[in-house]
């Protein structure tokens, strides 16, 4: 019965350490995917904004060309700057907004590999606590077995206390 106890203990751990892998898995696919996606969808934006500009410009333009060939020259410059200061705006934009989303993947990275350490400590101190409690059953038993040489074996069991399931496992408590 012990050694049932321990192997399903055993598969539980092994099926709590797999499902953490997979949920920081599937965390880290998300994380990528948000990044794409905020990403192309700044630049279509800026596509957007700029054919959107581009057009009213040229369109005005075009209506004051046939009245005004000297002054269609001088706006057609002041209308390359304003293009090319929106550009470098909107440059600045996506690059403050490519690099939020950067810091922000940076910070989940940080999330992943503390919550990764903290389940590696916990299993390590599960496994040392498990080892501990076997050892001192054996010890017990042992000493069962030496105080009361009389006995046949196995039938001093109901001292030994029997095995509980771990809280955490009783409660469904998914690391």
């Amino acid at each position: 019965m012990l050694q049932h106890l321990e192997l399903e203990l055993k598969r539980e751990s092994e099926a709590a350490e797999q499902r953490m892998s997979h949920k920081l898995q599937r965390i880290a696919r998300e994380l990528a995917l948000q990044k794409a996606k905020a990403v192309t969808e700044a630049r279509q934006e800026e596509r957007n904004k700029i054919v959107v500009l581009l057009d009213k410009q040229e369109k005005y333009a075009w209506e004051k060309k046939q009245e005004m060939e000297l002054a269609f020259k001088m706006s057609q410059k002041e209308f390359e700057e304003e293009t090319e200061k929106l550009l470098k705006t909107a440059e600045n934009v996506r690059e403050a907004q490519l690099e939020e989303v950067i810091n922000e993947v940076n910070r989940k990275d940080s999330e992943i590999l503390s919550l990764t350490q903290q389940l590696e400590d916990m299993t390590a101190w599960k496994d040392s606590l498990e080892a501990e409690i076997l050892e001192t059953r054996a010890a017990f038993q042992k000493y069962i077995n030496v105080t009361f040489p009389q006995l046949a074996p196995g039938q001093a069991d109901f001292i030994l206390p029997f095995r509980k399931i771990s809280p955490f496992t009783d409660a469904g408590v998914d690391f």
